[in-house]
């Protein structure tokens, strides 16, 4: 049975039975981390104190797998068996391995296993089928646009955090696409500001130049048309060896705003209901406005396809494109 994130607690919470196989599997770090210690917490909770783990590395035998589930301690009836995959091809071994442990699997004995995301070919292969059939599959996905908003206010809420709503949309700006971040954030102000109303200023003394980075100026400064300032403030990102894809999500989201902006226009439809969408308070819709009269269609979507480019290298080649920021940067404020 394939469950998301969100419906886990209804699965395992109050003393729920316990399934004899979970799959976490998914590439966002925080919420796989906090889904597989919520498994862990409702397993001893049950009476499964022992664990047992088990890596998918190069020593790594699928004979080990049996081997784990034969072996119950002397001090613990019940056991919880963790399997890390860093492969979701486990091959004719794996697959008869997995067929052998469902086959004879104890009672007392969970399988956590927990891995990278699973491609639609993946889950129709018999051996996923099977654990998925035997127990839950918990499918962790990056959460965006108004689902990462919803996973933001959740959070806010749990730590009693008071954001002013300006500041908040503000926030999410600076890290949709990093829950780990964010959540490190929000613990931050949690610690330092409790329940003190949280407004843009506040943000930006206690965020930006704790993180010793200023997204808030670089995104106003190539919107605006501030070229020599922009290419400062990227440049000492770049001496701080600045995490690359908070910077590309800093760009992408406000040339996806301008070319929405941009097509209203040209349909000759009102712009306050694209800024209302995008939480754009009214001060800010000035230097979007110049931004329009400045960049036309066209050019946004030159922009839009470099930072395309920019995206395949980070996430393919697994480098920061520097002199691509810069390119944008220059394309996105008309400088010569």
């Amino acid at each position: 049975m394939r469950i998301y994130v969100n419906q886990l607690a209804q699965h395992i919470g109050n003393n729920n039975a316990l399934k004899p196989v979970y799959l976490v599997l998914g590439d966002e770090p925080l919420q796989k981390m906090q889904t597989v210690d919520a498994i862990r917490h409702a397993c001893a909770a049950q009476g499964f104190d022992e664990r047992v783990s088990l890596v998918q590395d190069q020593s790594f035998r699928w004979s080990d797998l049996h081997s784990a589930g034969q072996n119950l301690s002397l001090f613990s009836s019940r056991q919880l068996i963790e399997l890390e995959l860093n492969s979701l091809k486990p091959g004719q071994d794996g697959s008869k391995a997995f067929s052998a442990f469902l086959e004879h699997q104890s009672p007392d004995i969970i399988l956590l296993i927990t891995g990278p995301k699973a491609a639609s070919d993946t889950q129709k292969a018999k051996w996923f089928k099977k654990l998925e059939q035997a127990g839950l599959f918990i499918a962790i996905t990056q959460p965006e646009g108004q689902h990462f908003m919803t996973w933001l206010k959740q959070a806010v809420a749990r730590k009693s955090l008071n954001f002013e709503t300006d500041a908040l949309s503000q926030f999410g700006l600076m890290f949709e696409g990093n829950l780990l971040a964010a959540d490190q954030e929000l613990e931050k102000l949690s610690l330092q500001l409790g329940q003190q109303v949280i407004d843009v200023k506040a943000l930006k003394q206690r965020v930006t130049n704790q993180a010793r980075y200023n997204l808030f100026e670089l995104q106003d400064a190539f919107i605006g048309g501030q070229s020599d300032k922009a290419l400062m403030i990227l440049a000492k990102l770049q001496i701080e060896a600045f995490e690359p894809q908070l910077l590309f999500w800093a760009f992408n989201r406000e040339i996806e705003l301008l070319l929405q902006l941009s097509q209203a226009k040209m349909n000759r439809q009102p712009l306050s209901k694209v800024y209302q969408q995008a939480r754009v308070w009214q001060s800010r819709q000035v230097i979007f406005d110049q931004a329009l009269q400045r960049l036309s269609l066209a050019k946004l979507m030159a922009c839009s396809g470099l930072l395309s480019e920019i995206e395949q290298q980070i996430k393919c080649e697994f480098v920061t494109p520097w002199h691509l920021f810069s390119q944008l940067i220059i394309e996105l404020t008309g400088a010569k």
